[in-house]
């Protein structure tokens, strides 16, 4: 199990990298492919099935705990009770699944207001094939589950690997083909169909896990349901928050402006990706320094410490795409997408100081007190939305994604930070000191090549990345000597001399 460890965290790293370099290849040839309008429905059909979603209550996040429980005691029977326990939840899951989504398709006319006769039925055609598609694999995703709980991380890395690799090479074979958006459908429940089909004959055949149907002790249900409940309410949240904008933009002004936000919205997702993957790996010394019941002090030192080497990555992204994010997007999308760069800005400027922020949210885990912050979330989800129906209407995308960043901005920057100060007891005005003091660099690069790059023609990759290679080697020394303290200084150079040592004795 040690070695499937290992190896599956390897592996992770290296779907990390195939995870971001596919879609910057891929995007742009699927959007040409595809076409905006058709791209925004494809959009739009994908929220409206975030919704539909919604119906698996959260139980999705509880399967592996519950398989991985069992295993643990030994207990064969009672692992194969609770896999077959999870087929019949989600057995009855897909028929709440169904009949939602067949009513969403049935009264799909309510999008008439901004799009088209054909493109109307575009989307219900959409919906009704990601419905059955849900549904109809919903049940075999326990036996991926039942892979996780068997901890065969090579297998289930392997497995999404390929499956990473084969979803865009088929989806662009069936746009070249002229299926369109619903092309992209089709090619999703043919890989649904060979991944599940994987994940069941190994369950079955190599880890003789056979779902048994026979009842399963008293109360476990209840406990499934209560444990899920509460990532349900995330779901939802996370719902309301990332997908609503598209679904009214869709209603409000049509399939190509979805489009545009939902290419503005994705430049969210790499920043976040790199902000997390530094903080997740604090929870069990966080966790530690609760039970030891550690002065506050401590936790401050390591929240400013660990956001402070956040904000060095995330700043020079930020200002890098303020400087060339017009640019990137011209060439990479297409000249119509260029809304999509203030989008991005709207909303990622202010999501910004979460991600700096968020090893104060495993403080709160550590503490046991996240449940204010839950609270505060599923607020400016709510406000979030009904700002969207207010602006969108006088705005457009752009007034979309300014409910977004005002959302954001009261929420999780204002009242978080009182809450981290007042209630946690972290020194938040120290904090912002040490950030305001760091920030010239990001903010003067930023600003200066935005003007300089406005006054060039840059229309072909090779003159992007020439500017964008003298920007990093401009950027990086006045990071190093203005922005970093000794402690992140040595964080670079340390591991850097010593590299330099070992290719020198290599010679």
């Amino acid at each position: 199990m040690k070695n499937q460890l290992k190896a599956g965290a390897v592996l992770s790293y290296i779907n990390l990298i195939i995870g971001n370099i596919i879609p910057f290849i891929y995007t742009p040839i699927m959007l040409r492919l595809l076409g905006q309008a058709e791209y925004g429905l494809y959009g739009i059909a994908n929220s409206i099935m975030g919704y539909i979603g919604l119906l698996n209550f959260g139980i999705g996040g509880s399967i592996v705990r519950y398989l991985s429980k069992y295993r643990a005691a030994g207990n064969q029977d009672g692992e194969a009770r609770v896999a077959g326990l999870f087929i019949k939840i989600y057995s009855v899951i897909c028929a709440l699944i169904l009949i939602a989504g067949f009513v969403f398709a049935a009264n799909i006319q309510i999008y008439s207001r901004s799009l088209t006769a054909d493109e109307t039925e575009t989307l219900r055609i959409l919906v009704v094939l990601m419905t059955i598609n849900t549904a109809v694999f919903l049940p075999f995703s326990v036996f991926s589950s039942i892979v996780l709980a068997h901890e065969r991380y090579i297998f289930n890395k392997i497995v999404g690997m390929l499956s990473g690799i084969a979803s865009p090479a088929l989806n662009l074979v069936l746009l070249y083909c002229g299926f369109g958006s619903v092309g992209l459908v089709l090619s999703a429940t043919v890989l649904n169909f060979v991944t599940y089909g994987l994940y069941t004959w190994y369950s079955v055949k190599k880890l003789n896990v056979h779902p048994s149907f026979h009842r399963t002790e008293s109360g476990l249900l209840r406990e499934i349901l209560h444990f899920s409940a509460f990532v349900f309410l995330a779901s939802i949240v996370d719902v309301l928050y990332w997908s609503t904008d598209k679904l009214i933009i869709g209603w409000a002004i049509g399939s190509a402006a979805t489009a545009v936000y939902n290419i503005g919205a994705t430049f969210n997702t790499y920043v976040t990706s790199l902000s997390t993957a530094i903080s997740g790996l604090l929870v069990p010394r966080l966790t530690e320094m609760v039970v030891k019941d550690a002065p506050k002090e401590q936790f401050t030192e390591i929240f400013i410490k660990v956001g402070r080497l956040q904000f060095i990555i995330i700043s020079f992204i930020l200002s890098a795409f303020i400087a060339f994010g017009r640019q990137f997007i011209a060439i990479w999308a297409g000249p119509e997408y260029h809304e999509a760069y203030y989008v991005a800005l709207l909303t990622m400027i202010p999501v910004t100081i979460p991600l700096i922020q968020n090893t104060g949210l495993n403080i709160l885990y550590a503490l046991n007190k996240h449940k204010f912050r839950s609270i505060v979330y599923a607020c400016i989800a709510v406000l979030n939305v009904g700002l969207t129906f207010w602006w969108v209407e006088d705005y457009g995308i752009i007034g979309a994604a300014m409910a977004t960043c005002v959302a954001y901005v009261i929420g999780n920057i204002l009242i978080i930070n009182w809450y981290y100060y007042k209630k946690i007891g972290l020194d938040i005005p120290l904090f912002w000191k040490n950030i305001l003091k760091m920030s010239p660099v990001m903010l003067i690069m930023g600003t200066v090549w935005w003007f300089l790059l406005d006054q060039i023609q840059i229309n072909n990759w090779l003159v992007f990345f020439a500017l964008a290679a003298a920007y990093t080697l401009l950027y990086l020394p006045l990071a190093y000597k203005f922005m970093m303290n000794q402690y992140e200084r040595d964080v670079v150079m340390v591991p850097t001399k010593k590299t330099l040592r070992k290719l020198h004795l290599m010679k």
